[in-house]
């Protein structure tokens, strides 16, 4: 009888103490690494994700083809182009808007431009391209042109920043009026290869940006930065919110699957869908299922900007989401833990104690791993798991005497 009181307080004052630890993040680092090598283990269930053609696309490329040009205020597209396009989407109220291409026509800004501005004021996200360019070994600092207050960082990064590409400088921004409704990304031009790459971090004098790509997906997913965990190396990869998770190359980059299909829609029949019922019906439901439009210029091949981020982020938002186990089915796992604690405690010999709880913990972990590829669900394993270690111990020192 004492000593079944004595391990419930000390396993109760012990669950409490670290429940209380965990809320403030004292053991994050333990299972942040546990993740990781789950997801190390299950690497190819989001790496060779295969788009579902009966899912509707949540990410939609609204093309301004060059084929057709002259049907356009000008080449590139002009302020009063993009205005209409802006103005022709805000019915379908995407989540996020992405411009990878840098929009910018010189100084002073031309006609149109503030209305263009004015156009993006209804969209909840916006993110406009900038264009950058990377250098390989200088130790000169990146030109930012003054748009380092800008710029968002990485604040949570773990592996060498210094293996991923370093910017050497931003060649051309948005428009400042532009700049004023939206948040801008570091754009890199992508080499037209079989399998195109896409950065998704930028070292800078010691810090990584983020890319145009990681801007999309920060916003989507509703990630603050201070908690989008950036892992580099070996299993490299991005932790967002909501159990989204983005592999990367060591390098911190996003294999882009060019030949991915994804919804297209004619920037023409937007800019006049106020004007004619120009959309049709298929466009209408593009739209209107679209969480990401990704609207640029296009020639209808493989490797343009806009083509290319809207194939990344397609891929990305159809990969499977980890789920962290709901709190009071963790609260469960913490009970079971106890409950074989007090099967070492009095139902097991103390000479064995040590072995015991020790396949005890490598059982749950098993347990863990299982749940894992199964329904890609885990479980902070901190608590559980020094539960069955202290219970160890007590077994081992006050547990049954006979065998």
């Amino acid at each position: 009888m004492i000593r079944a009181l004595l391990l419930l307080v000390l396993l109760g004052s012990l669950g409490w103490w670290l429940d209380r630890e965990h809320r403030a993040g004292r053991f994050q680092r333990v299972d942040e690494l546990f993740l990781y090598l789950l997801v190390a283990n299950t690497r190819d269930r989001f790496e060779k994700t295969a788009p579902d053609a009966e899912t509707p696309s949540q990410v939609v490329l609204v093309k301004m083809r060059t084929a057709d040009k002259a049907e356009y205020a000008g080449w590139p597209p002009r302020p009063l182009d993009w205005q209409m396009v802006l103005k022709g989407l805000q019915p379908f109220d995407p989540a996020v808007i992405v411009i990878p291409e840098t929009l910018t026509w010189g100084r002073p800004s031309p006609e149109f431009t503030r209305e263009a501005a004015e156009a993006l004021i209804p969209f909840p996200s916006i993110v406009l391209g900038t264009e950058g360019q990377i250098v390989a070994g200088s130790d000169a600092p990146a030109f930012l042109g003054g748009l380092e207050d800008s710029l968002p960082r990485f604040e949570k990064v773990q592996g060498d920043i210094k293996l991923v590409p370093q910017l050497g400088a931003l060649i051309a921004a948005p428009d400042e009026l532009l700049r004023r409704q939206a948040e801008i990304g570091i754009t890199i031009l992508a080499q037209a290869t079989e399998k195109p790459v896409l950065s998704y971090a930028l070292h800078e004098d010691g810090r990584l940006r983020p890319t145009t790509l990681t801007q999309a997906l920060v916003r989507w997913s509703g990630t603050p930065y201070s908690t989008h965990r950036l892992l580099l190396g070996p299993g490299a990869g991005a932790y967002l919110a909501n159990g989204a998770f983005v592999p990367l190359t060591n390098t911190g980059e996003f294999i882009v699957d060019a030949k991915r299909p994804i919804s297209e829609v004619d920037a023409l029949n937007v800019m006049t869908v106020e004007l004619a019922e120009a959309l049709s019906d298929a466009d209408k439901e593009h739209l209107k299922d679209a969480e990401i439009v990704v609207i640029g210029t296009d020639d209808d091949a493989s490797g343009g900007m806009a083509r290319l981020h809207a194939q990344a982020l397609a891929k990305a938002l159809a990969m499977p989401r980890i789920h962290l186990l709901p709190a009071p089915a963790q609260w469960c796992a913490w009970v079971m833990a106890a409950l074989g604690g007090f099967w070492l405690v009095f139902l097991s010999p103390k000479t064995k104690a040590l072995l015991r709880g020790a396949l005890l913990i490598l059982a749950a972990l098993g347990l863990g791993f299982l749940a894992f590829q199964s329904a890609l669900i885990w479980c902070p394993p901190t608590l559980p798991a020094a539960l069955l270690a202290v219970s160890t111990l007590f077994a081992r020192v006050a547990g049954r005497n006979t065998a």
